[in-house]
């Protein structure tokens, strides 16, 4: 009898974890023609919850793991009659194809994308957001073999074409992508997100983020490049927004990822979410890691955590508050010079500096689907967070004289709502337009405090006289009122236009007192001590045009391009920071410009490519050069070095072997390529020593290779990465005694991953980063975590067991 029920319990667990994939195609009954955007539902006729997705601009669709059963297959689209069919759904693959009568009903659009590849472009419409013609990207977390434990973005973020990663800490605490010339600091020049909303330091004053979702809690990350800037503000950049894991379906589930790495490192993920009576969603996880770091004196410490409370009125209308915490105390190993670190990379001279981060975000989102053609999306979020940063900033030429530390102490305090709506309406009988527009209104204000600390080697972050600073002391209010409106308008079946306009008024302010403070060169008795008090305002209206298309060419491709103007003001945060390896001008000006993309890209059954040509421009390029303050001394200058200009190839491809498809869909061998070849000069000025010269941190190759084999329980990944040398400020120096400016010098370096999956709740994960432990770097740094060269990590490994239950 025992046997006979356990036999019985085995059947009907696999029954209940037998998958399938479904891939399918939607076409006109008259004509054949695709039909665009349909929506598509799987409803169980049984129990459980439906599942939906939306076809893409060529009428195909894909669901991954959808559990055998009888469903109900329901898809409508503007225009056209519903369509319902029956199916019993008991092989591992589906390819089906349907066909939909015209009518003159205007069902609901709502456009997802999904195909079987680890990077995609964005659907044409997401939520609120128009991403037609533009250059977009969506990483698929769960698909990318890669090293989520350290966030390493080298592999997380290997499909995003052109990308400029910085290096800067093996624990993943901060991410620093820059692209297209850009800086990679913090990236400052991407406007980054979390399920829409904002989350650097000041969107206005100093827009760098210090805080990172962990790898295991995203869903997928969506990048837009600088096109962005109609509908999600200014930056030369574009976006970012990491989409965490929605909840789960079920009443309860909970999904861990624990692991261990090499230099001592832990990390453990543990979430916790479920929906109770289709109404009410709950999702909470927790992120706890530490680290020795591969370098001395590295050690870091992290906690994270998340909460989300979500409620569906009905169909149409939801309410969701969410919570993040981040706290993370990181020992920094300071900088290297030249010498240092061809000697040995892993060394460190300095072993009193510190930093601390803590950040605190509330949002709020209110989304409702107000008729079956428009909706309305509103969004509130504040944040609330401070970073601490302590240590001898000196030149990293000179001994640690091991007398009071510097201390920089910032606190963001901003707040912001953001009014977003979408339109769908048709023109004539056969084609349609989508309108996005809405507000925005941003308040901040931050805070900067410069002085000295103790001379010990604790994190003890306290001022010596916090009522005399021997530094600085400011606020910094910020306001920003802004609207845009972007326009879709389908010309012919196959062409589309776009257009669009962005208006912002932006209001900042830097209020406070500095202190200026002299010592004998010979005694070092202070000789000139003045404390002086300043107050500047600076208010600005810009406004901001656009214009794309999109022709699609053939079933399978289509070619895109978009123009739009672009803007970033001064951080004014930045100006009365003193560091004795970087001044900054006080009279520096904005940064204006145009980002434009020409490119073609196609999504096949097995291969996916975007290849793309893009020109980027921008007026007042602020950057580091040389000022002479004697005869034998320098200093790094920070300023405004002209205009410049970035124009380049982008290209990603990636091709799909199915093995033995009759057998499992999922059974394949893949390969993609990552190229982008850039030339970036400055404008040729008169009088100016840096006219013609290279734009710094533009390699003109970065090349990315990746090998995936994958059967229905092994993964196996490779991936070779180049990145062609860069100068590091716009004197093209190629080399400083100070190592803070200088060649970054061409590097290559290969990661390695393996993946087993034990069943559908447990599966074991191993990997080796920087397989051949190649010695190089990706930074030259003027103050934190410097100054110095910041050297990568050598050969490291990791172990990480996945849970679901």
């Amino acid at each position: 009898m025992k046997f006979i029920f356990c036999i019985a319990f085995l059947f009907i667990s696999a029954q209940n974890f037998a998958q399938c994939n479904f891939y399918g195609s939607i076409k006109d009954a008259d004509n054949a023609n695709e039909i665009p955007f349909a929506k598509v539902v799987f409803s169980p006729m049984d129990s459980g919850a439906s599942v939906m997705t939306v076809a893409d601009i060529f009428g195909r669709f894909h669901l991954e793991n959808i559990q055998f059963g009888y469903y109900t297959i329901e898809i409508t689209s503007i225009g056209y009659n519903p369509t319902a069919i029956n199916i019993n759904l008991d092989q591992p693959e589906y390819n089906e194809s349907f066909q939909m009568i015209r009518n003159t009903n205007l069902p609901s659009v709502e456009i997802l994308y999904d195909a079987p590849f680890e990077s995609n472009r964005m659907s044409i419409i997401d939520g609120a957001t128009l991403t037609h013609s533009k250059k977009t990207q969506l990483v698929d977390i769960d698909k990318i073999p890669a090293n989520t434990a350290t966030n390493n973005a080298r592999e997380l973020y290997a499909t995003v074409p052109g990308l400029n990663i910085w290096e800067s800490d093996g624990g993943g605490l901060q991410l620093g992508i820059g692209a297209r010339g850009l800086s990679p600091n913090r990236t400052e020049h991407f406007n980054t997100r979390q399920n829409g909303y904002d989350i650097s330091a000041d969107a206005l004053g100093y827009p760098e983020s210090y805080y990172t979702p962990p790898s295991e809690a995203i869903q997928s990350v969506q990048f837009i490049r600088g096109a962005a800037s109609l509908q999600f503000g200014p930056q030369f950049g574009g976006m970012v927004n990491f989409k965490l894991r929605p909840a789960s379906q079920k009443a309860f589930e909970y999904r861990g990822s624990h692991t261990y790495g090499a230099y001592n490192l832990v990390n453990t993920f543990n979430s916790f979410s479920g929906t109770i009576k289709n109404r009410f969603s709950y999702l909470a996880y927790y992120n706890y890691k530490r680290g020795d770091g591969w370098r001395d004196n590295s050690a870091f410490d992290q906690h994270n955590a998340f909460a989300q409370l979500k409620y569906y009125f009905n169909e149409n209308m939801f309410l969701s508050v969410e919570y993040t915490y981040m706290n993370y105390l990181a020992q920094q190993a300071g900088g290297l010079t030249d010498a240092l670190f061809q000697a040995n990379p892993k060394q460190s001279i300095r072993n009193r500096n510190w930093f601390n981060v803590d950040w605190r975000i509330l949002a709020a989102n209110y989304n409702w689907k107000i008729t079956n053609r428009s909706m309305l999306d509103l969004k509130f979020f504040k944040i609330d967070a401070s970073r601490l940063a302590l240590g001898n900033l000196d030149k990293i030429s000179r001994l640690d004289d091991y007398l009071e530390r510097d201390l920089i102490a910032g606190k963001f305090d901003n707040f912001g709502l953001e009014l977003r709506l979408l339109q769908h309406y048709p023109i004539g009988k056969k084609m349609k337009g989508v309108i996005t527009y809405g507000a925005r209104y941003y308040q901040g204000q931050t805070s900067n405090q410069q002085g000295l600390a103790d001379s010990t080697s604790d994190a003890n972050f306290s001022f010596l006289h916090p009522d005399e600073l021997e530094g600085s002391d400011y606020i910094f209010p910020s306001r920003n009122i802004a609207g845009y409106f972007e326009n879709m308008l389908q010309l012919s079946e196959k062409f589309w236009i776009s257009a669009g306009f962005r208006y912002e008024f932006i209001d900042t302010k830097a209020e406070g007192t500095y202190r200026e403070m002299v010592y004998h060169p010979l005694t070092n008795e202070l000789i000139f001590d003045s404390t002086y008090t300043e107050s500047k305002s600076n208010q600005r209206s810009i406004y901001l045009g656009g214009i794309g298309f999109t022709w699609r060419i053939s079933k399978d491709a289509e070619i895109y391009g978009n123009i739009a103007q672009n803007y970033r003001g001064i951080n004014f945060s930045d100006i009365r920071v003193i560091n004795p390896n970087m001044q900054i001008d006080p009279n520096m000006k904005d940064e204006k410009g145009f980002n434009a993309d020409l490119g073609i890209r196609a999504v096949k059954k097995s291969l996916t490519y975007d290849v793309s040509a893009f020109f980027l421009y921008y007026d007042n390029k602020i950057g580091l050069i040389d000022k002479k303050l004697s005869d034998y001394e320098y200093v790094r200058y920070r300023t405004n070095v002209g205009k410049a200009y970035s124009t380049g190839i982008e290209l990603f491809v990636e091709h799909k072997f199915k093995l033995n498809p009759k057998k499992s869909a999922e059974n394949y061998f893949s390969i993609f390529g990552n190229f982008a070849f850039v030339y970036a000069r400055y404008g040729n000025f008169d009088n100016n020593a840096y006219s013609g010269n290279w734009v710094e941190l533009v390699p003109p190759v970065t090349a990315k290779i990746g090998l995936r084999y994958q059967t229905q329980k092994w993964r196996f990944s490779y991936l070779a990465t180049y990145v062609h040398k860069q100068y590091s400020d716009a004197t093209n120096a190629t080399s400083d005694p100070d190592a803070i400016a200088g060649l970054i010098p061409s590097y290559y370096v290969m990661d390695a991953s393996v993946a087993y999956e034990l069943n559908k709740k447990i599966t074991f994960k191993s990997g080796v980063n920087n397989l051949t432990n190649n010695k190089y770097f990706t930074r030259r740094a003027t103050g934190y975590p410097g100054p110095g060269i910041i050297p990568s990590d050598g050969i490291s490994f990791y172990v990480t067991v996945a849970l679901v239950l």
